[in-house]
């Protein structure tokens, strides 16, 4: 029998870990080998008390308490000699004979409850309550290590403790919890299951008086039946303290309520008066739906809540923990109230006849930063060019940087997937790029770094495969690689701007090389050199530009961590953004500049503005083309659009025409500038660079002012300050200047992509020039070199992508979701019924809505606040839709938004990092700006008045 018979214990993790903590700081607590999160404080605590601590830390509703850990539980049967007595009782029990079972329970409760708490425990215990909870009613409640876990909630199966107000009573319920470790429902639980527990934490909290509780099920129990019952949360509640609820001894009241816009109420009484009339005013309804669906994109899937609303109307969780989605309806998507979601798979675990497994660990997804490069459903082509940089990319920055070899060679197989596609849409494996990240030194800390540089908002666990054990190299090894490490990266900053030339070099030469006219007379041969020389810069010269990135991650982390560290107050969240603002000769600025000193041409030209003003894209650019006197603006238009015109939405996706392809789009563009007042770019750009020059001053005055040793010669914090600031504003320079080139080089290599399925077109290989990009690079290589197995059939091949490509485009993936590894979205989709056969559109997720209020959240990306319209853009085809003045709300921005910056006063952004390229651009200008509001174009209305305020990353919406 493999029921709670023996429990593990790591003396050096137990002798090192603290007795008693607080909930708010169960995330410090670690693991023996020093990893923090879930391989630390979740052993420590028990699932219940982690799951309440990382509520706290978001802003949940939690009572305050403090937890008794499981090192105290180790240590209070190793004083009391307990483990071997226990072990012995357990093996008696027959599991045929209930009786046997109860017998073994009580004499283990007999043993537990007998024995005495060690006195450093002791007094720990009643010190934590008179300085956390002095004079409060306690309850003590279980927090075993395994219960709320994924695998098993062990609800009702361990004991919590009422109503203790004394120092006596405090003692006996902690032995009465313990004792229920063993009790005859968790054994017979434990049995039936095939799980064990681990170990067990105590969590120990302020009573609430409770007026009414419950249990709330964010994904309706109901939800087999019909998807109608999965779009509703369900709540059951009662009377007083939810005990008689959650024991099964009442009927109690049930609520029923839409998850997306709180509406369509259905509430079956509970029997009393006052606890139904709590449940039916608006704003309960509202507060338990919002944080039930917050739980769900804080823990990525559907929650069992417990709650309870005090005597003063306060809502508090009690608990939380992940439910399973019936059978009936595995496979149906969850959390379409979120941009999280997880989908249960129909026997994931399962095995085939020949034993083998058909999907494993759950891998982490999100589209983070990566659907601002590639904001649309990607081609063939693009994917096995991203695949393949993406992995050189890592792999090569961690050599570059001195990571030792074993390393790197633990890394392959997370590098081997760093992307991949659902709903045909690119999407980051966290799980693996988390991975990579924890096996460099300070690993959790880069792995955090890494996700506020991107702008994703969970972190993978910790992933259990053999990959994952760094190399032992002893102390005095990791010592020598960690100066080695050191030493790299100082050097590489040193010298990271002559990289970042290089690298600008490296691509000029191949735009240079790839013109118009240079295809005219090119063969398939000279076209495939270019194939070979773009997945070569993608691969092994990228390294350079790869570099300023990480330098920029870097830098700008370390940045906010020190101001916000010398400067808490919530005011000045933002101030790292504001010593940003306004940096010179930023790459991203030379488009809107350019764009600004046409307009201004066109109004010099009487004839050529009164033409523009009358005519469409089109017209102007043959006009430009045909008419003599207008060929001055002409020179100066072409001139932009050499320098320019490869800068634009989707200009790395390759199957998108860029302006240089396409004038008339960038024509109409300029038209909205004609009719722009006041300053120019170049003086907003200047007013800004004199604020931040101001700041500036004032921040390091202030810093000298504090320090004690600002008169020694040593490094005091002002200069500390002042080199890690010009540092973060070159690195964010250098790294825009490589982006710069990265367009070029993508919409390069595109033209040879063309003049390559032009030719493949001629010969009947292909039906026409546009299916070269439903080819991978290798297989064109192989088309063009004569090695392909089977060039007969490419047409047939590309007929199948294209079919595939269409259907799975119409697939919506949330922001950030959970499958199991080898699973893909689209056939878990199919396989659970989510996908309209008609349509192919996947059932639930077409329209996200979050909680209906008047006051949105996310992270500040620019400081300041502005009162403005709201200009509410699907894509930046609706640019028209747009007013100067407004404030702009969108899904994401890329470089083909920047012309529209100098129209808005304020910008709100779904998704999107902190050194993303609207917020980069938001900062010159000084335009405030929040990213990361979830659900902004859908809870924003077109033209309604918003303010947003970038210090403090909140929008408020005003009752138009």
């Amino acid at each position: 029998m493999t029921v709670a018979t023996d429990i593990h214990c790591d003396d050096q993790q137990y002798e090192a870990a603290p007795l008693i903590c607080s909930l708010a700081q169960v995330e410090s607590l670690r693991s023996a080998d020093g990893r923090s999160h879930q391989a630390g404080s979740l052993r420590q605590v028990g699932g219940k008390a982690w799951h309440l601590s990382t509520m706290l830390r978001n802003g949940f509703p939690v009572i305050s308490g403090f937890v008794v850990t499981n090192a105290a539980f180790q240590k209070f049967l190793d004083f009391n000699q307990l483990r071997t007595p226990i072990a012995t009782l357990v093996e008696q029990i027959n599991l045929q004979d209930t009786g046997s079972l109860r017998n073994v329970s009580a004499s283990i409760r007999k043993l537990v409850e007998g024995a005495r708490l060690p006195d450093d425990l002791g007094t720990a215990l009643l010190q934590s309550w008179r300085q956390q909870l002095p004079g409060k009613m306690l309850i003590v409640r279980s927090s075993a290590v395994g219960e709320d876990s994924q695998q098993a909630s062990f609800a009702g199966q361990l004991d919590s403790i009422l109503n203790v107000q004394s120092e006596g009573e405090l003692a006996s319920a902690l032995l009465a919890c313990w004792a229920s470790y063993w009790s005859d429902r968790s054994l017979f639980y434990q049995h039936g299951r095939g799980i064990t527990l681990d170990g067990m934490g105590v969590l120990i909290q302020e009573q609430a008086k409770s007026a009414v509780s419950g249990v709330m099920f964010t994904v309706s129990p109901d939800a087999a039946d019909s998807i109608e019952s999965a779009n509703r949360v369900t709540v059951e509640f009662c009377r007083g303290l939810g005990a008689a609820l959650v024991s099964g001894e009442i009927n109690p009241g049930r609520l029923s309520v839409a998850r997306d816009d709180c509406s369509d109420v259905q509430l079956t009484s509970s029997g009393d008066e006052l606890a139904d009339a709590i449940m039916q005013k608006p704003a309960v309804v509202a507060a338990l739906t919002e944080w039930g669906l917050k739980s769900e994109s804080l823990f990525g899937g559907p929650q069992d809540m417990e709650w309870t609303i005090d005597e003063d109307g306060r809502l508090f969780v009690l608990q939380s923990r992940g439910i399973t989605v019936p059978p009936a309806a595995a496979g149906r998507i969850s959390g379409a109230a979120s941009n999280t979601v997880s989908i249960t798979v129909p026997n994931a675990e399962s095995t085939n006849a020949e034993g083998q497994q058909f999907f494993g660990r759950m891998v982490l997804w999100s589209n983070a930063n990566v659907n601002e490069n590639f904001p649309d459903p990607i081609c063939p082509l693009l994917y096995s060019v991203a695949s393949t940089g993406y992995y050189h990319y890592f792999r090569n920055l961690g050599k570059a940087i001195g990571l030792s070899r074993d390393r790197i060679d633990a890394m392959e197989r997370s590098l081997r997937q760093i992307i991949g596609v659902h709903g045909a849409r690119m999407y980051y494996n966290l799980t693996n790029i988390h991975a990579c990240l924890r096996m460099a030194p300070r690993g959790e800390r880069l792995t955090e770094l890494f996700n506020n540089f991107v702008g994703a908002d969970r972190i993978a666990a910790t992933p259990d495969h053999p990959d994952w054990q760094k190399s032992s190299r002893g102390r005095v090894g990791q010592l020598f690689e960690l100066c080695r490490i050191a030493t790299t990266v100082v050097w590489r900053a040193l010298w990271l701007t002559k990289g970042v030339e290089d690298f600008e070099a490296t691509v000029d030469q191949f735009a240079e090389a790839t013109t118009a006219d240079a295809f005219q007379n090119a063969s398939l041969a000279d076209l495939l050199i270019h194939v070979h020389r773009f997945i070569d810069i993608r691969s092994h010269r990228w390294v350079k530009a790869s570099l300023a990135d990480a330098a920029a991650m870097l830098s700008y982390g370390l940045l906010k961590r020190t101001l916000n560290k010398e400067f808490p107050d919530e005011d000045l969240a933002s101030l790292h953004n504001t010593l940003l603002k306004g940096l010179p000769d930023l790459a991203s600025n030379r488009p809107v500049v350019g764009l600004w000193r046409l307009s201004r041409e066109i109004q010099g030209n009487s004839d050529l503005y009164q033409f523009v003003q009358q005519h469409d894209g089109s017209q102007i650019w043959n006009a430009l083309q045909q008419r003599s006197e207008f060929s001055q603006f002409r020179n100066s238009f072409q001139r932009f659009l050499d320098e320019c015109g490869f800068r634009c939405s989707g200009e790395l996706m390759l199957t998108v025409p860029s302006f240089q392809e396409n004038p008339a789009a960038l024509i109409e563009i300029l038209k909205a500038y004609l009719n722009l007042k006041g300053d120019s770019p170049a003086e907003r750009l200047l007013e800004q660079e004199r604020h931040r020059i101001d700041q500036t001053a004032q921040l390091m005055t202030t810093l000298s002012k504090r320090s004690w040793f600002r008169f020694l010669p040593w490094p005091t914090k002002a200069l500390k300050t002042r080199l890690l600031l010009k540092w973060t504003q070159a690195s964010i320079a250098l790294r825009e200047r490589a982006r710069l080139k990265q367009a070029l080089l993508y919409s390069r290599f595109r033209q040879v992509v063309l003049a390559i399925g032009r030719r493949l077109a001629a010969t009947g290989l292909l039906t026409e020039p546009d299916d070269i990009f439903f080819l991978t690079h290798a297989e064109i290589v192989d088309l063009l070199s004569g090695g392909s197995m089977f060039p007969q059939v490419a047409a047939e091949l590309i007929r199948l992508r294209k079919h595939a490509h269409q259907r799975m485009s119409k697939l919506h993936p949330p922001d950030t979701f959970e499958l199991p590894e080898g699973a893909s979205f689209e056939t878990l989709a199919d396989v659970a019924g989510c996908v309209d056969d008609r349509t192919g559109d996947l059932a639930g997720t077409s329209q996200v809505s979050g909680v209906s209020d008047s006051q949105l959240t996310g992270i500040g990306a620019c400081g300041g606040s502005v009162t403005a319209r709201a200009a509410v853009l699907q894509d930046v085809s609706e640019f028209s839709l747009l007013s100067q003045g407004d404030i702009l709300v969108t899904r994401q921005t890329d470089p083909g938004w920047g012309p529209l910056f100098f129209l808005i006063r304020g910008l709100v952004i779904e998704r999107g990092g902190m050194l993303s390229h609207g917020a980069i651009l938001a900062r010159e200008y000084g335009i405030p700006t929040v990213v990361g509001v979830l659900n902004a174009t859908q809870r924003i209305k077109h033209g309604q008045t918003l303010t947003v305020n970038g210090d403090r990353g909140l929008v408020e919406l005003a009752n138009d």
